[in-house]
């Protein structure tokens, strides 16, 4: 057995904790030793630390199978033994031995960000994602996330209208979460990457996701975090982040909203408070945006687009606002979604682009 074999075998091994794959690491210096004491039985010195349940699972697993199922699928298997196993993740905590990879990593990547949220999202949370995203990528930053619905979905949307996204699942590539996303992990591989520590098949957990967002924070340079309430796997992802060092920042919510709790309290403890793309790129010391320059607009759709630079309205809010005929709000707002100035919301709620 070669190397790369031994390392996709010990991963497949339910029972291997990291603590337990360095315990035998270390006793014998190697995968391909490791897998073949595992093999022949835990000696009674290791048993307590090990458990009884190893040798039977090294018996069942077949690396050579799940290598050929990576292959048929498009997927790179990486092991720590490969010059193009993503180097930011060599040092964090428990880094994975194995990552399957389906599209790219490319050397660009490690200028990156990671944007995380909630999967019960506002419109507004989503929107928000979306546009720093969106930015962010035209500027040449990586956008990193989950790929679970809410924050995390929008985030690889806005990116992948400029630039660059890399995807890190709780599940194996084979059988992804949430189920109907294979489209979008398409979308991403060519316009980034999708990657998982997992084997190909391994259904998601409640001990799998919050697992993997040590790997979103570790790609990243820095988490924005978007809408978290007080218990989050975007707060896991935070205080990952914390440990490895990396900076934290979060977008603002409303006091009142259970889904920005946890967000805010990062705010309260001192992450930096995000108003805008630029603030996420001044934090990490990059290039402003090049904003492009206003529009040239006629009086009164100046002032709608005006007041859509506060916060989502409905047409109804707008006529009360401005005063202006509803026929002449719903024209205006028309005008202005055609030219791409501004974006509708679910519940007909308008914001500028």
């Amino acid at each position: 057995m070669n190397r790369k074999l031994a390392w996709v075998g010990m991963n497949l091994l339910p029972s291997l904790t990291p603590r337990r794959r360095d315990l035998l690491l270390r006793r014998y210096g190697g995968p391909v030793q490791a897998w073949e004491a595992l093999a022949a039985g835990v000696p009674d010195d290791l048993r307590s630390e090990i458990g009884d349940t190893a040798r039977s699972e090294v018996h069942q697993a077949d690396p050579e199978r799940e290598l050929l199922l990576a292959e048929q699928a498009g997927a790179r298997v990486l092991t720590l033994d490969d010059p193009d196993y993503p180097a930011v993740l060599r040092d964090i905590s428990a880094a994975p031995p194995v990552v399957y990879v389906l599209g790219s990593l490319e050397p660009e990547d490690t200028r990156a960000v990671a944007i995380v949220g909630t999967r019960r999202c506002t419109s507004y949370g989503r929107f928000v994602a979306k546009r720093l995203a969106s930015e962010l990528a035209g500027q040449g930053v990586t956008v990193v996330s989950g790929l679970a619905p809410g924050i995390d979905a929008a985030a690889h949307e806005g990116a992948l209208t400029s630039g660059r996204t890399v995807a890190v699942l709780g599940t194996g590539l084979g059988n992804p979460y949430p189920a109907g996303i294979e489209r979008r992990i398409e979308e991403i591989s060519q316009r980034g990457a999708v990657l998982s520590e997992f084997p190909w098949m391994t259904r998601g957990s409640q001990w799998t996701f919050p697992r993997r967002n040590r790997i979103i924070a570790g790609l990243a340079q820095a988490v924005v975090v978007i809408e978290a309430p007080e218990r989050s796997g975007a707060l896991i992802t935070a205080d990952y982040a914390l440990a490895q060092g990396k900076d934290v920042l979060a977008v603002p919510g409303p006091i009142t909203s259970e889904a920005s709790r946890g967000s805010n309290r990062l705010i309260q403890d001192g992450a930096k408070l995000v108003l805008s793309a630029t603030d996420i790129l001044s934090e990490l010391g990059m290039p402003s945006l090049a904003l492009p320059p206003p529009p040239k607009l006629a009086p009164d759709v100046q002032r709608v687009y005006d007041l859509l630079s506060q916060e989502p309205l409905d047409p109804s809010e707008i006529v009360g606002q401005t005063g202006f005929p509803h026929a002449r709000v719903s024209q205006i707002l028309l005008d202005l979604l055609l030219s791409g100035h501004v974006h509708e919301l679910p519940g007909r709620k308008y914001v500028r682009a």
